[in-house]
C-alpha cells in the first residue's frame, strides 16, 4: 500500500478501513521526505491489517543529537480495535535502519497478536444462559 495515493494522515482509506497515521519527531526536525518515508514503509507492513488498526503513532528521536552513537530510535505504536495498544521500538545508529527494523517487529507483533485472537473459541451466549439456568 502507498500512503501517497491517501491524504496525508490517513492509510488504506477513510476508517474503518484504514487508519490514522501520526508521525513525530523529537531531538531533530522531521523533514517531509522523511515524513513520507516513514509513512510508506510502515503502510506496506501494516496494510494486510488496516481494518483491524485504530490508529498508528510513530515517534522518532535522536537521544544523543550531534553526539553521535547508537541513539536514534523509532517507536511505534499501534492502537486495535478493541485491544490494548502494541508498542514496539528499536534503536540503532541510522535513523533509516530503526525505521526498517521496527516495521518487521511490528508486523510480527500485530500477525501474532491478531492471531491469537481468531485461536480463542468463541462463547455462544445461549450457552452460557443455559448452564446458569441448569446450575440454579
Amino acid at each position: 500500500m502507498n500512503a501517497r495515493d491517501i491524504e496525508p494522515g490517513i492509510v488504506g482509506g477513510q476508517p474503518p478501513a484504514g487508519f490514522q497515521l501520526d508521525v513525530r519527531a523529537h531531538g531533530f526536525p522531521l523533514t517531509e521526505a522523511l515524513r513520507q518515508y516513514i509513512a510508506d514503509h510502515l503502510a506496506a507492513k501494516l496494510a494486510k491489517h488496516a481494518r483491524q488498526i485504530q490508529s498508528v503513532v510513530i515517534r522518532v528521536l535522536d537521544a544523543n543529537g550531534t553526539k553521535g552513537g547508537e541513539d536514534k530510535t523509532c517507536e511505534v505504536e499501534v492502537y486495535l480495535r478493541g485491544r490494548k495498544p502494541l508498542v514496539v521500538s528499536h534503536t540503532d545508529h541510522d535513523l533509516r535502519a530503526a525505521i526498517g527494523a521496527v516495521a518487521d517487529r511490528v508486523r510480527n507483533a500485530l500477525t501474532r497478536e491478531l492471531g491469537r485472537g481468531r485461536e480463542r473459541p468463541q462463547q455462544q451466549g445461549r450457552k452460557i444462559v443455559r448452564a446458569r439456568k441448569t446450575l440454579q
